[in-house]
Order: structure tokens, then sequence, then C-alpha cells
């Protein structure tokens, strides 16, 4: 029997986000054009988020997309997806085992709102899309250093949606 657990855990991710529809993306231009913005995203966002924010200033939409083209592009190291991430080191692995979902279905996220909770935390409306369609979910960073990286809780439950567990 072939296993096919990348393939239902992508599908999960659909599924938690409330996407709908059938089609295919014949085209691998899309998944070039997003590793190579997701590389000028990362220069973005490191020199945006890092000394940009101070106590009560809130990172742009912008800053915060470039952080998340990062972590949802398949092409980038691991080890560079887990500075995005709070307390990302403990996430390396699920980190690596997303990679490879994301390199068989790739996912987008534009940020829409950026709401600020306190000096350091942020609520955002992203939309976070496959090559079916997207939905708006949640996503929450934090400020540290200098610089905003995703809650980790919000990458929990992104990594949950594709059946994938957050070390504890």
């Amino acid at each position: 029997m072939i296993t096919r657990t990348p393939l239902i855990a992508a599908g999960a991710v659909l599924l938690a986000v409330g996407l709908v529809g059938c089609g295919s993306d014949d085209s691998d231009d899309s998944a070039t054009a997003t590793t190579t913005a997701a590389a000028a995203a990362t220069t973005s966002a490191n020199a945006t988020t890092s000394g940009a924010s101070t106590a009560g200033n809130a990172p742009t939409a912008e800053a915060l997309d470039a952080t998340l083209t990062t972590f949802f592009d398949p092409a980038v190291p691991v080890a560079d997806k887990v500075v995005l991430i709070d307390d990302g080191e403990k996430q390396t692995a699920v980190i690596e085992q997303f990679n490879g979902v994301l390199q068989r279905y790739p996912l987008t996220a534009e940020v829409t709102a950026v709401t600020p909770v306190d000096d350091d935390t942020v609520k955002t409306t992203t939309t976070i899309a496959g090559p079916h369609g997207g939905a708006p979910t949640e996503v929450v960073f934090e400020e540290e250093n200098g610089a905003w990286v995703i809650s980790t809780e919000s990458v929990c439950s992104i990594l949950g949606m594709g059946q994938l567990t957050c070390a504890q």
C-alpha cells in the first residue's frame, strides 16, 4: 500500500481553513515566483523587523507578510524558519516535516489587518491560501529582541491544520 500521509496532511490544511474547490495548478511558475519573492522578503523582513519595533509600535502588514512568505516557502532551510517562530528551536523536526508538505502543496499568506494587543503582541487577519483558494485565519505575532516572530500558538495551529504536532 502506498503511504499518502503528506497528501492527507495537505488536504487537512485545506479543510481546516475552510477551503473548498477543485482544480489543478499545472504551472510551476508560481512556485518559482514564491521562492524568489521569499528570498527577497526574508531580507526585507529582517531589515524591517530587527530594531524597527519599539514598544507601542505595531509592525506593518508588509513586514509580517514577509515573515509569513518565508515561513511558507519550502525552499527556505529549517534553520532560517525556526528564528521566525517564538521558541522555534523546539519545532525544528516538525518544521522539517512541514517543508516536505509545502513542497507538494504550496501555501501562501497575506496579512489583511494588524491589531495591536499590547506593546509586544499583535493579532493579524491573514488569508492562508493554497492552489484551490484561501480563507482568513488569525495569526499572532510577538516581539522578541526587536523582531516580530510568529507565536508558538499560531504556528502550532497552522501545523495542526496539516495534522502535524508541535513539540512541547
